[in-house]
């Protein structure tokens, strides 16, 4: 664990993910788990070590991994209500049969950590922002749209320093596959670039701190991303193409992450592709609802 500011610590011994845990008068904000039972288990502990007694959990994103995480933790979960709404489902008994299933699906030797294979829900969910207030230092919670559903980021406004969860990454590929709207993440990135206030970033994945002006080449990679998911619909996409796409995008911006980079890829322009066919079919569905208003004038 990297201590990168005064009682702001970074780990990373959990990748890809970059876990941090804040200290503040009122206990430990641990903020985001990774997936695995166990090494979410041994991060709690970890972070006890440096701020006892924790105060919260955040969950940056809605994605299931996150979800699956919530499983070793006992501890109050700060998210937005996106996410609380999306895991109202597990109040049902098939909901949480799924759940149980898929973790262990997943991690069948480390779910037996656990006491019971039942995600753990937020307890404090918020639509817009709130700010949480301690002795020694505030911090602001923002709802944005970022990478996937529910996505948050935390600014520590006394060290310009902004927590941004998956929304940000640092030389690895942002991954689109969850993304529901590559537009609005791509304007959170540019208003980003732009927060004088935002000095250092704690990414998602990748080094534990960088500087505001390395999220540019992540700016670039959405909107190559986007023009190209956009041709591949034009011209009616095929697999040979769509692998051809990834493979010259894979080469060009992450190439010596291989074919890990290109699989990310391929499924970063495939939810692209969705996103655009229903954007589009929803303006073709508008635009026709609105000539019959006219005829029928």
């Amino acid at each position: 664990m990297k201590e990168i500011a005064p009682g702001i610590f970074v780990e990373s011994a959990y990748p890809p993910y970059n876990l941090a845990l804040i200290r503040t008068s009122q206990g430990g904000i641990v903020i985001d788990l990774p997936p695995n039972p166990l090494h979410a288990l041994n991060w709690l502990e970890q972070a006890r070590a440096v701020a006892n007694p924790l105060r919260y959990v955040v969950m940056t994103d809605g994605k299931q991994e996150r979800q699956f995480a919530t499983a070793a933790c006992n501890i109050p979960i700060i998210a937005t209500t996106e996410i609380l709404r999306a895991m109202a489902v597990y109040s049902e008994e098939r909901g949480r049969r799924e759940f149980a299933e898929a973790l262990t699906s997943r991690y069948p030797d480390e779910v037996a950590t656990l006491n019971k294979l039942a995600p753990h829900r937020p307890a404090f969910a918020f639509d817009d922002s709130f700010t949480f207030y301690a002795e020694e230092r505030t911090l602001c919670f923002e709802s944005i749209p970022g990478s996937a559903p529910g996505s948050l980021w935390v600014l520590v406004p006394s060290e310009n320093l902004l927590i941004a969860g998956d929304t940000v990454v640092d030389e690895t590929v942002p991954s689109l596959s969850h993304t529901p709207d590559s537009k609005a993440w791509m304007n959170t990135m540019s208003a980003l670039a732009h927060r004088e206030a935002v000095r250092s970033i704690v990414p998602g994945r990748g080094r534990p701190v960088i500087t505001n002006g390395d999220i540019e080449p992540q700016r670039e990679f959405i909107r190559v991303m986007r023009r190209a998911a956009r041709t591949l619909l034009r011209r009616g996409s095929n697999s040979m193409s769509l692998s051809q796409t990834a493979q010259e995008l894979g080469q060009t911006f992450f190439n010596r992450q291989g074919q890990k980079a290109v699989k990310e890829i391929k499924a970063g322009l495939e939810q692209l592709i969705r996103e655009f066919t229903f954007e589009d079919a929803a303006i073709s569905e508008k635009a026709a609802a609105e000539e019959t208003i006219e005829e029928n004038e």
